[in-house]
């Protein structure tokens, strides 16, 4: 019997875990990653790593690794290590964050997802030359990417609203 309701009760956490989540942007910024390894990207940041912290903050989290930058970007771009992905630099701040593996959002929308997903978790979500964006406040927003993937989201940036590292 015992083991008839642990089933049961694994059956309906396993259901409920892949129900569509709000599309409301939520304050719970400190969770980095669930069970599995993957990062959640919130509205300020994945891990430790948060837009507008300055290039020392940034060192003192140990979650950023080697400069990456390469000529495609407008900013340094620093190597996140607690997520895969990287984090963006204009005058020593972050102000750019982009997650593009076994990643996700609060709301449930993950690497791999199809566009029509991504419009169900964020139905005012607008497009823009280089994807979609979807701001969550004045200051922020999140980016989605699908690069030559077709149909498949491919990466998942948070961007200060008046600067973007991609050129």
């Amino acid at each position: 019997m015992k083991l008839v309701v642990l089933a049961a009760v694994l059956l309906l956490t396993a259901c409920d875990a892949s129900a569509p989540e709000s599309g409301a942007p939520t304050a719970d910024v400190g969770v980095t990653s669930e069970a599995g390894g993957t990062a959640v990207l919130g509205p300020r940041g994945v891990g430790a790593v948060r837009l507008g912290m300055t290039s020392a903050e940034l060192e003192a989290t140990g979650e950023i690794g080697a400069d990456v930058t390469t000529p495609e970007f407008a900013c340094v771009i620093r190597e996140l290590t607690a997520a895969d992905g990287w984090v963006g630099l204009q005058d020593g701040v972050a102000v750019e964050i982009r997650v593009d593996g076994a990643a996700r959002t609060p709301e449930g929308l993950r690497i791999g997802d199809s566009r029509a997903r991504m419009h169900e978790v964020y139905p005012g979500v607008e497009q823009y030359p280089h994807g979609f964006i979807r701001p969550l406040d004045a200051e922020t927003g999140y980016k989605f990417f699908f690069e030559n993937a077709g149909d498949t989201l491919t990466g998942i940036g948070l961007v200060r609203a008046d600067r973007g590292c991609l050129t």
